[in-house]
């Protein structure tokens, strides 16, 4: 009997697998590692095993099986899946039927085939048809090797008959996770409700159920063709995580540990990882911090500028200020409570900036945007250069028209060999060998003028 092979155009795309009870490991970099359990039923002596619930996205160089009681002989890797159109083409010259949406099935030799048209050759005749008017073809299959999906294969030798459970350890592209942080800012401006979330991105084909998730914080090397491993493929999607209920969240916890040189995350509970899709878990419960506010004006030496303040929005990671734990690199956006004139209570959004990782200790700061209200000046008094010096008057204007006061930070870099003389202000600060610095607070509905000469001289 001949082997007849049906395809169905609206079925072209691929199939979807399930892993169950494995432990998925995420990294920073794109990819991930799954270490799956696994049970094959085993003849005593030598065995062939298949297994397909890989990831399309595996480093087939990386998978590796352990078994108890058996010996692994070899171990294959088989890509050769399925292709609807690949197949056609190897149909060519051979008898196919080929049934259109509105007329009777048309039965001859397969002379070509695109994304457009196919071509049946009969007695008297040559019919080509449109494919998206094309519902069925039917082919002979034969003895091709082809699979639904990619596969591992072993030898196996095993000393005994029945079943042996073993783990399957791979890695995989395709996954990738960030810290996405929200920080909602009270009414007195100075505290505020800070929510650290974990979202997790497969952009594979296979789904997880009960998986033990771990995440790890921190860029591992790996080699490439000399490049990073990191799918730039999820800096282009950006696809909006699904968040879980309230009640989901409660029943999962991060629990924090140190793996090496990396930060190490594990969840309390099994998840389930759906193929394609991204996740939002808590990663820590939310936490009341408290941080600091700071107004920005920086310019270079000869440059005039006027206009606002950047606000910038600082704490340290400790537990003063509320916090403590280590803090992955992630999204950071900043949202504020408004109180409007009739009294109804809004959260409104205050900008975004990217939080890089910050160890237990360490200060950190984003910046949320510019002021309305808090404005600089900057002018270039006066400018002489001479064949062997050169020397710059600079002025700086910042108002406060806010109802509060401020702090002030206003940061000037030179470049070269300088020295500062006359300063309004004898309290600046030398940062670095290209920058000053002068910080002060502001009080309401002020403002604060400050002058200086910068001098460079050369031989």
């Amino acid at each position: 009997m001949k082997n007849i092979f049906i395809i169905y155009l609206f079925l072209l795309s691929s199939i979807c697998g399930q892993s169950h009870g494995a432990t998925v490991t995420l990294y920073k970099d794109g990819f991930g590692l799954v270490n799956q359990p696994v049970s094959f039923n085993l003849n005593s002596g030598g065995n062939v095993v298949r297994y397909p619930l890989i990831s399309n996205r595996i480093e087939p160089n990386s998978a590796f099986l352990t078994v108890d009681g058996a010996e692994i002989i070899l171990q294959k890797y088989n890509r050769d899946t399925f292709d609807s159109f690949a197949f056609l083409k190897d149909q060519l010259g051979k008898s196919v039927t080929v049934t259109p949406s509105d007329g009777k099935p048309v039965k001859g030799k397969l002379m070509g085939i695109d994304s457009k048209w196919i071509t049946i050759e009969r007695k008297k005749s040559v019919r080509i048809l449109n494919l998206k008017e094309v519902v069925e073809i039917t082919a002979n299959k034969g003895n091709s090797g082809y699979s639904a999906r990619a596969e591992l294969a072993w030898e196996i030798n095993s000393l005994r008959k029945g079943t042996v459970t073993g783990e399957l350890v791979y890695i995989t592209g395709g996954f990738d996770w960030d810290a996405n942080y929200r920080l909602l800012i009270s009414s007195e401006e100075k505290s505020g409700t800070l929510v650290a979330q974990a979202v997790l991105k497969n952009e594979t084909s296979l789904s997880f159920s009960a998986a033990r998730l771990e995440l790890v914080e921190g860029e591992l090397k790996r080699v490439q063709n000399g490049l990073r491993m990191r799918d730039q493929r999820f800096a282009a999607k950006r696809k909006s995580a699904v968040a879980m209920d309230a009640s989901q969240l409660e029943a999962l916890a991060f629990n924090q540990d140190i793996l090496g040189d990396y930060v190490f995350f594990s969840l309390s509970q099994p998840i389930s990882i759906p193929a394609r899709e991204s996740i939002s878990v808590a990663l820590y419960p939310d936490r009341t911090i408290t941080f600091s506010r700071l107004y920005r004006f920086e310019n270079n030496e000869r440059s005039s500028r006027e206009g606002p303040l950047s606000v910038e929005l600082s704490f340290t990671n400790n537990e003063k200020s509320g916090l403590g734990m280590p803090l992955p690199a992630g999204l950071f956006q900043i949202y504020q409570q408004h109180v409007a004139a009739s009294g109804a209570t809004a959260v409104k959004f205050a900008g975004e900036d990217y939080l890089g990782q910050v160890a237990v200790g360490e200060n950190a700061a984003v910046t949320a945007g510019r002021a309305f209200d808090v404005l600089g000046k900057r002018t270039v008094m006066n400018y002489d250069r001479k064949k062997k010096s050169e020397e710059g008057l600079i002025q700086l204007v910042i108002e406060n028209k806010r109802d509060d006061t401020v702090k002030i930070q206003v940061v000037e870099h030179i470049f070269g060999d300088w020295v500062i003389k006359e300063p309004s202000r004898d309290d600046y600060k030398k940062v670095d060998a290209q920058t000053i610095q002068f910080e002060f607070d502001l009080k309401p509905h002020a403002s604060e003028t400050i002058t200086y000469t910068y001098r460079k001289e050369w031989q």
